[in-house]
């Protein structure tokens, strides 16, 4: 049975661009709403504030003015409290919305104020007066016919008059600020405001697009990028603008690119390399083998051809080895070093090549030995030293010498294997190091050899080189640090040497 999963695609299907006008227009709106909202409560405050504050003022007034007793207009005490109540009516000018009446011994004597059509409010409304005078408390709030009006009384004595004086003697001044119209207003200019927001959340949706257009252009550009990138071309990058967020995003992604494109090169180089020292032993074995089955071949021949053919299958196990090489060489781990001496790595790697049969007709001699101690992996420096043999005998010819050596300098030691010839041309010798370029053109067993080289100089923080054209033939060498791999409490005792040894020089 085969089991079919699928996955569905997570997250929401709205585009970044509209996310971020979404989002900025939802928070505008929010606040704009906040805004609307706070204002017109704010105004309906300083309605009421403002309603209450003349109900206090208009009271207070009256309230001194009956405390005097006096007619101003004659000095005169008043006769009575109709004609007290008449004359602060008549100085009084009720505001918009406001409106005073006297009540004197039980009769409602005058009223400036609002009216309606059929005349004062409160005149015309008895039975709200009537509620008002009843009310046990001095101001208060109601709501009648006439929409919200807020209230205040103050009631004024004849001067001796005892307590239980009847109502003929008695004066009330109620005080009625109507606050309908001051509200509609205050409402009027709320829905302006609130349509001066509208007019500003639409503005801000507009800016909002075009900003977020210009936001996600970078991202459009990734994915244009990446949709343009294919197996066989890895060259597009995407452009850098700016120094901000974005252009630090797609610098690193262009690093990255460029990671991707260097191992997907070494890849194909590395395949390339394989079959080319592959596929032609193959075919030669498989000759011999033919070969083999002859029975009317000789002995002697028989023997030969079993013979090339055993070194054919040697040298696809060494193949086999320098592919398992460069596989290893990016892990951690790849290099164990070591305190070594770099005399005796290349008195050891000479003595090999030396060694009767190993390499026929071929001459081997140590040009210089390096004297001094490094930290290295002293069996991965030998298998690179031998690649450059093996390199060197492949292309020479019978007689020729090739010349190993090492030397120290400026704090790296540098092994190599000469061999004489006619010199490279620049170009291609620095072709050969590198790695996705050396199987074109290159000639068989050089490419592969060449990149175990530099596998283990770049895994020991080094590189590899060539020299080619000063009249002595053809250098491959590797140079790396003496102590890039040592423990870190001997890095530090290196870094005093040298520290010491250069004061020393400069006193």
């Amino acid at each position: 049975m085969t089991r079919t999963e699928t996955h569905e695609r997570q997250g929401s299907a709205v585009s970044a661009r509209w996310r971020i006008v979404g989002w900025i227009v939802l928070t505008t709106a929010l606040a704009l709403l906040a805004v609307t909202v706070t204002m017109r409560s704010v105004m309906s405050g300083q309605v009421a504030e403002a309603a209450n504050v003349g109900v206090v003022q208009e009271i207070e007034e009256f309230r001194t003015f009956a405390a005097e007793g006096r007619d101003p207009r004659t000095a005169l005490p008043f006769t009575s409290m109709g004609a007290l109540m008449e004359r602060y009516l008549a100085r009084q000018q009720p505001l918009a919305g406001e409106e005073i009446v006297g009540v004197a011994g039980g009769t409602v004597l005058a009223a400036r104020g609002v009216a309606d059509d059929d005349g004062s409010i409160l005149v015309g409304d008895a039975a709200l007066v009537e509620r008002i005078l009843r009310d046990p408390k001095t101001a208060g709030v109601y709501e009648s016919a006439h929409g919200t009006v807020r209230w205040g009384k103050a009631e004024a004595v004849a001067a001796g008059e005892p307590a239980g004086t009847p109502p003929e003697r008695q004066a009330h001044l109620v005080v009625a600020q109507f606050t309908g119209a001051a509200q509609e207003e205050a409402n009027r200019q709320a829905v302006m405001l609130f349509g001066v927001a509208a007019g500003g959340l639409a503005l801000t949706a507009g800016i909002a697009w075009l900003v977020a257009r210009q936001i996600t252009r970078p991202i459009r550009t990734v994915r244009e990028t990446a949709e343009s990138i294919t197996a066989h071309d890895l060259s597009a990058r995407i452009p850098v603008e700016g120094r901000d967020d974005l252009a630090q995003l797609a610098e690193t992604l262009n690093a990255m690119l460029d990671r991707v494109e260097a191992s997907h090169l070494a890849q194909r180089h590395f395949i390339a390399e394989a079959r080319e020292h592959l596929n032609e032993p193959q075919r030669r074995v498989a000759a011999a083998l033919h070969e083999l089955v002859d029975e009317d071949l000789p002995r002697a021949e028989r023997a030969r051809i079993a013979c090339g053919a055993q070194r054919l299958i040697a040298r696809m196990g060494r193949t086999l080895a320098d592919l398992d090489v460069l596989a290893q060489s990016g892990n951690p781990g790849f290099v164990k070093p070591a305190r070594v001496s770099v005399g005796e790595v290349t008195a050891d790697v000479a003595a090999e090549a030396s060694l009767p049969g190993t390499h026929p007709e071929r001459y081997f001699r140590i040009e210089a030995t390096g004297n001094a101690d490094a930290w290295l992996d002293r069996n991965r420096i030998a298998d690179a030293v031998r690649q450059l043999i093996e390199n060197a005998v492949a292309h020479t010819k019978t007689g020729d010498t090739i010349r190993i050596g090492s030397s120290v300098a400026d704090g790296a030691a540098s092994f190599w294997v000469a061999n004489p010839g006619p010199p490279l041309d620049p170009e291609r010798a620095r072709a050969l190091l590198e790695s996705y370029r050396s199987a074109e053109g290159s000639d068989p067993g050089m490419g592969l050899g060449l990149a175990v080289v530099k596998a283990v100089a770049e895994a020991h923080q080094g590189t590899a080189w060539v020299e080619s054209g000063d009249g002595s033939g053809t250098r491959f060498g590797l140079s790396v640090p003496l102590e890039a791999l040592a423990p870190a409490s001997r890095q530090d005792d290196a870094f005093a040497d040298r520290l010491a040894t250069t004061l020393g020089e400069e006193s």
